[in-house]
Formats: C-alpha cells, structure tokens, sequence
C-alpha cells in the first residue's frame, strides 16, 4: 500500500536542455566526471577495493569512505542518465558491476569486509545507505534486476543483524530511504517493520532531538543536531508513513521541515549551521554544501508524499539560490562553507574553521564536493510527478525535456531569470502545472487560447490536453519586488534588509580575484586541479597622503553600503539583459536599489566578512546599486545593513 498522493518518474525520464543541460554538461567535465580520479582512495575504491579505509585515520573509518564513495556515485549515476550520456553511463555500470562482485554470501554490501569490522557502527548503515541510493537509481534507469535485488538483499541484512536495539542513535536511521524505497518495489513487511522499529529506538534515544515525536515539538533546538544530518533524516517519518499510513509521522516531517525554515534557513534556501551544526539566520552564518543536497531530498520526497507545490518552491529557492552561489561556475570547485555576506572565500575567512571557505575541487573529507555532484540532476529528476492515474504534475521549472506516459514535453524557458515557461507538449492526457507562491497573478494559454487559471488546494493548476497530438501552452507569472526584512532576532540582532524578485534572491556581488594553491592532500592534486583563495578586487588609492589614502578606500570598498529600511518594491527597478552567455555567469536579470554610501561600516582591511557595529550604519551620500542574482556570485553581500538617516556623516 502506498499512502503517499504523487510518484517519481524512473531516472532518465526527464533530460536537461538548455542552461540545466550545460551545467551538467560542465559537471560531467569538472568534478562531476572526475572526482574518482582526483581523490581514489576516498571515492573510486571503498566498495571495490578496501586498501584505503584501513589507512584513514584511528582504526575503522569504513563508514566514511561508504559515505562518500556512494554520494559521489549517486550523484554519477543520476548525472548520466539526466544528461543521457554514454560514457558516464559506462562508468557507472562498471562501478556498479564492482560492487556486485563484492557481495558477501549473507547478502550484506557495504564497505565493511573485515572480519573484525564494527558492524554496529553508526556509519555502517548511514555508509550503506548512500551507497545503494546509488544501486537503486541505476536499477530504476536501467532494470537490471539483479541490481535492485542485491540491494533488496543488503535491507534484509539490516534487518536481520540490526534487529532490535542494535541500532545507532545519530544518522543510522538514514537506512530507511533504500530500506522504503525496497518495500514499495517488493511490498516486504520486514522492511517496513524494521523503519518503523527504528523509530521506536530513536524515541527512546532522542540524543539529538530526531524523532518523531521529537519532530512534532513547536520548538526547534539550536545546536541539538548537525545541520545537514537534520536534512537528511526530517523526511523519513514521512518516508514510513508513506508504507503504513501512520498520519503522525507525516505531520512529524511537515512540522520539522516548517520549524527548520522557520528558525534555521537563510533568504538563500541555505540550512544555517555554526560548526556545521543548527543555529540562527545570520549575515555571515554558513550552509555546508552538503545540507543543500540532503534539503534538496527531503523537498523531493515531500512533493511525492503530500502533493503539495510548496516544496517545489523550496526547492527552487534552494537550488537557484544558494546552492549556486557557493559552485565556481565551472564546475570544478565547491566551497564547503558558504553565507549571505561573503567578502572573502579563504584559508582564513570562516568563522568555523579553517579552509572551508576556499573552493575546492575535493576536501580532505569530500562529503561536500560528492553531495555536489548530486544536487542539481537530483533536482531535475524531481522536476516532474505523476499521480496514479498517470496524470503528470510540474513540480519545479527550468529547461528539460520530460517523457511520460506517451506524453513528451518540451520545456523551454529561462526561468527563474524570466518568469515564463513555454511547454511544446506531444501528446494528450492532464497535466498539472505548479502556480509559484510568489506569483501575483497567472496567465495560461494552450494552443493560443487563454485558459483558466485556477490554482487547486495544492498549489497546481490542472490542464486537460484533448484532441490534436500537439499543443503549445504558455505559462507566464507575475513577479513583484519583495523587499525581505530579515528576522535574525536569535542572532546578531541587525534586521538586515534582503531583496527578492520570483524566485530569485539578489546580492551585490563583489569583484573576485581566485588564487590558485595547492595545499598538501591524501593524494597528490593535479596540476588542473587547484584550490582558491577567492579575494576581492578593488582599486588602491594612489597618494602619499596617509590619511587621503584611507578615505580613498573607504570609497572604494564596494560592500560598506547601507539601505533605507522603510525602502518600498516601487522604488526598486528591474532590468532583463539580453546576454547569450552561461546563465551563472552572465546575469539575465538585474535590480537596481537606491541606497546610501556607510564608509565606516566594515573595518578597512578585512581578512573575513563581520557583522558591521550597531544596529544602523551612519551613512554619507546616497548610491544606486546593482544586484545581480545570488547564484551569479561568489564573493557578495546579500543582507544590507539598514541605513541611520537621522545622523548622515
């Protein structure tokens, strides 16, 4: 029984095109298609040849390797097929067909072979599960049945050796996604009963505050859980309930993804973290990539479950957002931590830790670049659903070609950066096409006649495509500047100011200087493959005068600038740039924003980005700024100080 309302399509259903298909196309030739080679040992070997985790730190590190070594294949795997390319679908089979041959006799397919291995270890399951994440995609773009029957097999053995209170408390429980995804295809009640039973344990060990029912609490607890841990595990309750029924466990991932976005989730779609772990919306407090990956998941999987558009808004936020702004755009680097307000991308600019700020094609621990790796052809995979009458439902936009149910859609748009999607649709059936939340008003045109717009309760608006095998619909939403008043009440307590327009946030970017460096790593980097230092560039003040010289610089200091806080949507501007470039590169859409020069609101020689000093900056003369979306940037300001235009200098 499946209780969920939507389902997801087999990967290779939907194929990128347009500006999703050259990010792709740039992932497969940057990190995407390389990382295996880059660090071996962390990501091309753990399930097929074990020499290396053995070496990895005190004892048995395993799990790590399971970790990361699956993440990066998922993310292959899903690549492959999103972009139907050969050759990475023949790396992925050989890869898959390794781990196949590793099989031990018990059914068991993790990375932990040794005959003194932890076998209760936390990451043995959290490894495990990341790894046949992997196995389950390519069986679901492929059909190989041995394939999905090896990983049906490796649930069993979970079922088995972890019955009862052989269970871990931390992330373990992630066992569940390949464990429901197994039930489902066999309708097997041991594998539903052993997720349900490992709820029961983590009720009775809520250390970190992830149950259920801890879920189903009003208050979200700062530092109680690591950041994307709670990504990756808030959907799960609803996961069970979409085997059982149980209502409690979907409110449970409804509530916890609500109080999340609520308390710890920056304007940018980025999971808040200090140290990696859950904290207050912040100017400068961090997202580790790995959270926009594991969010991205749980969005997914909520659109299926509940039906409802608003986790394609998420997800959008999410994706064209934040997860951008922290990927050099050419796909052969990531920054590990990345914020709002970033002024520096150093060794030394983070205020957790040392070198995670810098991007980089690979971390000493690579759980980030991996999860990179999946983010965006996951996201397009979740791009369309369908219900089970076969109706299919647009969850997110952007360029693909989607197939399904002998519908073939054609979707060509530069969304988010103009807010209109042209669908070419072959075929007839009903089609169901998410009305953004932040769209004013919808108009919809099928084969040049306007049609109604009526959005249903959950956020989609139903098309019945009938009688000719072609149609042509036009989807146009409209935009208005939202002028975002940032609550960061449990933090610095600024009330910055942040600018929205459709889906897109926007942020004063900051001229970059990259600095290539080659620190010492596990495996030697190549040549191609450096580290950056990312700096920002600006013009010294050329005079001898010492004094002159500082307040040159003040001048030229791009990011100490100030905004009106009682600043209206009227007075702001919006531009389109015809430009045929790389859509993260060249920005399409621009807003223009009146604001006020604040010279002493950032000290003169930075070496990180700090919250500027009082509640309002004084301000001198005032400056139009022009802000370009969040993801064309690296180096930026997004949450501008407000403006004391009772006391300008």
């Amino acid at each position: 029984m499946y209780y969920g309302k939507l389902f997801a399509l087999p990967l290779g259903s939907i194929t990128a095109e347009g500006f999703l298909r050259e990010q792709l196309e740039r992932s497969k030739n940057g990190m995407g298609g390389h990382l295996d080679e880059i660090e071996p040992g962390m990501i091309a070997d753990p399930y097929i040849n074990k020499s290396y985790v053995k070496r990895w730190g005190n004892g048995d590190q395993s799990g790590w390797g399971a970790e990361i070594s699956g993440n990066y294949w998922t993310g292959l795997i899903l690549l492959a097929f999103t972009l139907n390319d050969s050759e990475l679908k023949a790396k992925a089979e050989k890869w898959v067909n390794g781990v196949l041959a590793h099989r031990q006799p018990d059914g068991y397919l993790g990375t932990y072979y040794e005959l003194d291995a932890k076998i209760y270890e936390d990451f043995n399951a959290w490894g495990t599960a990341c790894g046949m994440r992997a196995l389950l995609y390519f069986y679901e773009a492929t059909g190989r049945q041995e394939v999905f029957d090896a990983a049906y097999q490796c649930m069993l053995w979970f079922c088995d050796k972890w019955a009862g209170d052989h269970k871990t408390f931390y992330v373990g429980s992630f066992i569940s996604v390949p464990m429901m995804y197994c039930y489902h295809k066999t309708g097997d009640k041991r594998l539903l009963d052993f997720c349900v039973d490992y709820q029961r344990f983590a009720c009775a060990h809520d250390y970190t505050h992830m149950s259920y029912k801890s879920l189903l609490e009003d208050e979200l607890i700062y530092n109680s859980e690591h950041t994307a841990g709670y990504g990756s595990l808030v959907y799960i309750p609803a996961l069970i309930y979409s085997g059982n029924g149980n209502t409690e466990y979907l409110k449970a991932s409804e509530n916890g993804i609500r109080k999340v976005r609520n308390k710890a989730m920056n304007a940018s779609g980025g999971p808040t973290g200090v140290v990696e772990y859950l904290a207050p919306v912040g100017s400068v407090t961090e997202t580790e990539y790995c959270s926009f990956t594991y969010y991205n998941a749980a969005y997914s999987a909520m659109s299926a479950i509940t039906g409802e558009s608003k986790y394609g808004d998420y997800a959008e936020q999410l994706v064209y957002n934040g997860a951008q702004g922290a990927r050099k755009k050419d796909e052969r680097a990531i920054a590990y931590l990345s914020a709002p307000n970033q002024v520096y991308a150093t060794d030394i600019s983070s205020n957790d830790s040392v070198d995670m700020q810098v991007y980089s094609p690979c971390y000493p621990v690579a759980c980030c670049p991996a999860n990179s790796v999946i983010l965006m052809p996951e996201f397009i995979r979740g791009m369309a659903l369908a219900d089970e009458n076969r109706a299919l439902y647009l969850t997110a936009y952007g360029p693909c070609t989607i197939r399904h149910n002998g519908l073939t859609i054609e979707e060509k748009t530069l969304y988010p950066f103009k807010n209109s999607v042209t669908l070419d649709v072959t075929g007839n059936g009903v089609l169901y096409c998410k009305n953004p939340a932040w769209s004013k008003e919808t108009a919809i045109t099928v084969d040049g006649k306007t049609q109604s717009a009526e959005v249903n309760q959950n956020g989609f608006i139903r098309l019945d495509l009938i009688g000719s095998d072609h149609h042509n619909i036009e989807l146009s939403f409209r935009a208005e500047i939202e002028v975002l008043h940032i609550d960061d009440s449990d933090n610095a307590g600024k009330h910055p100011l942040a600018f929205r327009y459709g889906a897109l946030l926007f942020s004063l970017p900051i001229q970059e200087k990259w600095e290539p460096y080659y620190p010492q790593t596990e495996t030697p980097l190549p040549e191609e493959w450096p580290w950056y230092k990312v700096k920002p560039v600006f013009e010294e003040a050329s005079t001898d005068d010492n004094y002159l010289r500082l307040q040159l610089r003040r001048d030229r200091i791009y990011w100490n600038v100030a905004v009106d806080e009682n600043l209206k949507a009227e007075d702001i501007k919006v531009e389109y740039n015809c430009k045929n470039g790389y859509v993260w590169s060249e920005p399409h859409v621009v807003i223009k924003i009146p604001a006020y020069k604040a010279p002493y609101s950032c000290c003169l020689y930075p070496s990180k980005t700090f919250e500027p000093f009082g509640d309002c900056q004084r301000v001198a003369h005032p400056i139009e700024l022009t802000l370009v979306p969040y993801g064309c940037t690296n180096l930026r300001i997004t949450y501008f100080p407000r403006a004391d235009l009772e006391k300008k200098l």
